[in-house]
């Protein structure tokens, strides 16, 4: 029972970046999305992951909220990126 619960708020708190996600991903851009937001995320989502295979070992359901995550960061990072390269190569 304590997995299920697990996997079902896994599964939840993984789905939280997608739309964001998608959104940078349709617009081609992540304007309006902060950068300290983006890398306090990023900071701890990996300490959770290290933190999680440090005193764990690999929990499925744990890693699968993390990676989905770092996934979502790892979208809107790209499109941040652009972004910028965009604003700089305009001016």
């Amino acid at each position: 029972m304590a997995d299920l619960i697990g996997w079902i708020g896994s599964v939840a708190f993984a789905v939280c970046g997608f739309p964001q996600a998608w959104e940078c991903f349709k617009s081609k851009s992540a304007k309006g999305i902060s950068p300290v937001f983006v890398g306090l995320w990023l900071t701890g989502e990996v300490c959770y992951v290290i933190s999680v295979l440090m005193k764990f070992g690999w929990v499925t359901w744990m890693m699968f909220n993390y990676l989905a995550n770092l996934v979502s960061i790892a979208v809107i990072g790209y499109y941040m990126v652009k972004d910028k390269k965009t604003v700089t190569r305009n001016h």
